[in-house]
């Protein structure tokens, strides 16, 4: 028997393990933290996919707005968050676990044990769902340990990038100011001469000045749209914004809903990737992680949901929207895609 199919019974396993875990004893104590004190924090998900690593950057920047000089440490899986988190140089130490657990078991079971001799002030969960998160905030050695809010409440988000911010923040501020809480987008936090090179490579495409929409048509499973979709979508769209560049951003596999049939942009640099979309009028492709990674720049993103997660994974902040396009006609999105270009 394979160990892929022996997966549903580890978690089965590890979800029974991990449904005892809680907050830490006086945890409500964590308020008396100074904020500007040089506090140790430890993020744990442990996992390499560039969509969840993406969406711990909202947490990631909220700790770091309370506690301005805090060093943090991430526990992440594979080499995408020194990338993606170049900029963030208040990240003190990204420990990377090896992308395949069980086929680098001596590396693995190396980087947890030198986890566990540090000591850190506060450790928190980058997702309450995951086994994994969870189990390495158990081994953590940190004074205060979070894993989820303790008692549901009307005020906790649906959305997998703002639970754990939740989590953290009902500990240090009154409940009723996490009605309307303004939660930190995802970010990747382009420099400028990042932001200047993704111009010159979008001119260098087209050639000229018009503004430029991107399309992203792959992603996994049940959440990519079939090539009949996307066709009837690319003929709308190109008769409907005859006056912009229509670009396609290829995924790494280097595939094509559309059959390759728009300009199109491949790469294997995620910063470069994001400072093209940085540089275009409006992102529009399907839950993936190109999509968080579009959600991380400044440009709006419209995310085409197939099915379910709707509200736990969609674009939010700025303009960013997402749309089920089991109950949305294709005329609906291009309509909606005029006004957020306008």
């Amino acid at each position: 028997m394979s160990i892929t199919k022996l997966n549903p019974l580890k978690s089965k396993i590890f979800n029974f393990f991990t449904s005892s875990f809680e907050n830490s004893k006086g945890i409500e104590e964590i308020k008396n933290l100074p904020r500007d004190s040089n506090i140790k924090v430890l993020i744990s998900r442990p996992n390499h996919r560039l969509g969840n690593q993406l969406l711990l950057s909202p947490l990631i920047q909220e700790v770091k707005n309370q506690f301005p000089n805090c060093k943090i440490h991430l526990v992440v899986n594979g080499n995408l968050s020194p990338i993606l988190f170049s900029e963030f140089h208040f990240i003190d130490t990204i420990i990377k676990l090896p992308k395949k657990p069980l086929k680098n078991i001596l590396n693995y079971t190396a980087k947890s044990i030198g986890l566990m001799s540090n000591k850190y002030d506060v450790a928190i969960a980058g997702n309450e769902n995951s086994n994994s998160s969870k189990i390495f905030i158990k081994l953590s050695r940190a004074k205060f340990k979070i894993y989820n809010s303790g008692n549901i409440d009307s005020y906790k988000p649906e959305h997998i990038a703002k639970k754990p911010i939740y989590n953290l923040m009902k500990l240090l501020i009154a409940p009723n100011e996490l009605r309307d809480y303004n939660y930190p987008k995802l970010s990747i936090k382009l420099t400028n001469e990042e932001i200047e090179k993704g111009k010159l490579l979008l001119r260098k495409l087209f050639g000229n000045n018009k503004n430029t929409i991107c399309i992203f048509t792959f992603a996994t499973g049940a959440k990519c749209h079939s090539k009949e979709w996307w066709s009837t979508f690319y003929t709308q769209l190109k008769n409907e914004f005859n006056d912009f560049n229509i670009l396609e951003i290829l995924p790494i596999e280097n595939v094509s809903q559309i059959n390759f049939e728009s300009k199109h942009f491949y790469s294997k640099d995620l910063r470069e990737i994001s400072s093209v979309i940085e540089n275009s009028s409006i992102f529009i492709g399907a839950d993936s992680g190109m999509m968080h990674l579009a959600a991380s720049t400044n440009t709006t993103t419209l995310g085409l949901f197939n099915g379910s997660n709707y509200n736990v994974y969609a674009p939010y902040g700025n303009e960013n929207q997402s749309i089920d396009t089991n109950s949305v006609q294709i005329d609906e999105i291009i309509e909606k895609i005029k006004k957020l270009t306008l």
